[in-house]
């Protein structure tokens, strides 16, 4: 255990000492991340049923973490706070794993997971080395039963704890289009072929994060909309069209195809019932290295290790849109629209029996 992580333990002890007399009240929910500042995602969508029902008391702890001395600093407040946050609770709500929860989480707190991404194609979190053990949840969401194992030991929880309700995310993604804003503010783009390019990171946020990128130049029938994922920074690649700051769903819907790695957004993509290409020259490495919780042979497209395969994929012929919907059904069952809605009732049972 490194200074930095004994004197936050020790500090927290304090806090925990100092906050004796403070207990979970009823109706008092807390949203708490690390990897944004102001609701969005999953949190924006619950919060707002959530609201809408009246029920319940509700606060935010929310920080985009940055990994350097300051932010290293304001992380070290965030936790101290987070303690007296959590044990005013009755319900914590979750979106990636949680030191504080990990390390001293109070009794009577309940503590809900809303991971962030819609699957895990790689292992994560007990699954692999870590600097401490993922633990104290009581529930995890997930979106169908195929996810019950892999969650189950990645967070720490009997497979009963893992529910399957559909991630609210995934209600924006089928139930608002916004192709038109999108061609609005780019309309050079309209009538063009598009493919999405959004790949996984390689690294950790102590070794330091990389990119598995390809040369966009090779490709000629298609503009490539390139979007990394957020650790990564806002990363410029020549030969396609930076879209780091788009929203990600919508760049799913105008483009015609995707080509990804590791990144859960296949699962995404799969309910749109369009092209996936899968590029992982490094597939034997990373099997060893990182392990996976898929097996690849059902990934429902082309898998190419090089830049030619790649070319030749995106020919996109014979596609087996078949085997796309047997994908879509095994990983990511609910697709009517109304997951926020069945997460919400899944908050009101758990305050109920809080």
């Amino acid at each position: 255990m490194g200074l930095s992580k004994i004197i936050l333990n020790i500090a927290l002890w304090i806090v925990n000492v100092l906050t004796f007399f403070v207990h979970p009240k009823d109706n008092r929910i807390t949203f708490i991340s690390l990897t944004q500042s102001e609701l969005s995602g999953d949190f924006k969508l619950i919060d707002k049923q959530l609201r809408h029902e009246n029920k319940y008391d509700i606060h935010y702890i929310l920080l985009m973490f940055e990994k350097n001395l300051w932010g290293d600093f304001k992380y070290f407040l965030n936790c101290l706070k987070q303690l007296v946050e959590i044990k005013k609770s009755s319900l914590v709500i979750l979106n990636d794993n949680n030191y504080v929860i990990s390390h001293m989480k109070p009794k009577n707190v309940k503590v809900l997971q809303v991971w962030h991404a819609c699957g895990a194609v790689k292992k994560f979190g007990n699954q692999i080395k870590r600097q401490y053990p993922v633990r104290n949840y009581d529930y995890v969401l997930c979106n169908a039963e195929y996810w019950k194992e892999p969650y189950s030991k990645a967070f720490g929880v009997d497979k009963d704890q893992v529910l399957v309700t559909g991630m609210p995310r995934v209600d924006t993604l089928l139930n608002a289009d916004r192709t038109d804003e999108f061609f609005l503010k780019y309309p050079q783009l309209k009538g063009k072929k598009l493919c999405l390019y959004a790949p996984t990171f390689r690294g950790n946020i102590i070794d330091g994060f990389k990119i598995q990128s390809f040369d966009f130049t090779k490709i000629q029938d298609y503009v490539i909309l390139y979007k990394f994922h957020p650790l990564l920074g806002n990363i410029q690649c020549e030969g396609g069209m930076n879209m780091n700051k788009e929203d990600l769903y919508t760049l799913m819907q105008v483009s015609d195809c995707l080509i990804s790695d590791y990144s859960s957004v296949i699962f995404d993509y799969s309910l749109l019932n369009k092209p996936m290409i899968s590029y992982i020259p490094d597939i034997q490495e990373y099997k060893q290295s990182i392990g996976l919780n898929i097996n690849f042979d059902d990934f429902p497209g082309p898998i190419c290790t090089d830049e030619n395969q790649l070319v030749e994929a995106l020919k996109l012929e014979n596609y087996d849109y078949d085997k796309l919907s047997y994908f879509q059904m095994k990983y990511m069952v609910f697709t009517d629209g109304k997951n926020t809605s069945r997460v919400v009732n899944t908050i009101d049972q758990i305050m109920k029996e809080a």
